[in-house]
């Protein structure tokens, strides 16, 4: 899956944004963090015909190639780690006939017409009328399986990881004691911090570092997260999904569980991409406070099951904002290329 994925892409209807999630083939794309299919049709008419009629049939023949491949295109997504559209298409004559309705409802959103030859783009939303035509009743889009049970995470835990950034920043920049006085790194982790503040500083250059960096911890402390932002960069083998399952390091389901909201998933669908954590914590999908988690592998040749490890599966199952957010279809992945 990986092997299609660009960074950098001039999709067919104009260009993505550079760290937008496309899956480009020969008739269109899949643009996984807009979720959005795109498919290009052409079509000519026979000589002999007045122009405008000549212009009118090669549009309508555009048209048809441009549905025709859509459907090609949408069969092909990857709905969970179990099945694509085209499975449901196979299955149930019914579902057949609502998801080709939905592609004839594709709307075009560039026309062209130079030397006979009439083209067309078409773009259509993975989510919405699409997951309702292939989850009518939402009794398969969430898992029964409550998810791990609950353990207690101490505050002292999240602020001790914290705080030590902040106070370090506020003795250099506001009443340094010792001018050769350095911030010690204690761990890889600590070392990831630290490079996120430096960047963030870098790139922000905020007029009250301290200040922004107090109120960053003191929400995150709270434990008012609006969203689950998952880094799997680090998981080579995940393939995107529109409705991934996260697990906790047992094997246990976390999302969706039987509190995920079924039109938020089917409206929003089940997640959102990005290739940078920088621009992923933007995204309103998960903005403003992000509890953000990281993904270790798949989980037992599930390939759109992603699993956490236990303390950070600890960190979503006790904090009920995060919980609430991510079963709003509050949830971002980050992958590498």
């Amino acid at each position: 899956m990986i092997r299609h994925i660009l960074a950098i892409i001039m999709v067919l209807a104009g260009a993505a944004k550079a760290d937008e999630v496309v899956e480009e083939f020969a008739t269109g794309a899949i643009n996984w963090s807009k979720g959005m299919v795109i498919a290009q049709g052409f079509g000519t008419s026979r000589e002999g015909m007045p122009a405008a009629q000549r212009r009118l049939l090669a549009r309508r023949a555009a048209v048809v190639d441009g549905q025709r491949n859509l459907l090609e295109l949408t069969q092909g997504v990857r709905l969970t780690s179990m099945t694509k559209v085209v499975d449901h298409l196979l299955d149930d004559t019914t579902t057949a006939s609502r998801v080709k309705g939905v592609i004839r409802g594709a709307r075009p959103i560039k026309e062209s017409y130079q030397n006979d030859i009439y083209t067309v783009t078409l773009a259509m939303p993975i989510a919405g009328d699409l997951l309702y035509a292939v989850y009518p009743d939402g009794k398969d889009i969430v898992s029964l399986n409550p998810g791990l049970g609950r353990t207690r995470m101490r505050l002292s835990t999240v602020l001790n990881t914290i705080s030590p950034y902040v106070l370090w920043l506020e003795r250099q920049l506001i009443a340094p004691v010792h001018a050769g006085e350095l911030f010690v790194l204690g761990s890889d982790n600590d070392a990831a911090a630290a490079q996120r503040i430096i960047k963030w500083i870098d790139l922000n250059q905020p007029a009250d570092i301290v200040g922004a960096l107090r109120q960053s911890v003191n929400e995150y402390a709270a434990g008012e997260f609006s969203g689950l932002l998952i880094d799997a960069t680090q998981v080579k083998n995940f393939e995107l999904a529109t409705i991934p399952t996260i697990r906790g390091h047992d094997g246990t389901v976390i999302y969706p569980n039987q509190n995920t909201s079924y039109s938020d998933i089917t409206n929003k669908r089940g997640v959102s991409y990005d290739l940078d954590i920088s621009d992923a914590v933007k995204n309103e999908r998960v903005a403003r406070v992000p509890l953000i988690v990281r993904a270790i592998t798949t989980y037992e040749g599930l390939p759109s099951d992603l699993v956490l490890p236990a303390e950070d599966a600890s960190k979503i199952m006790t904090s009920k904002s995060a919980q609430a957010a991510m079963n709003k279809a509050g949830v971002m992945i980050v992958i590498s290329i």
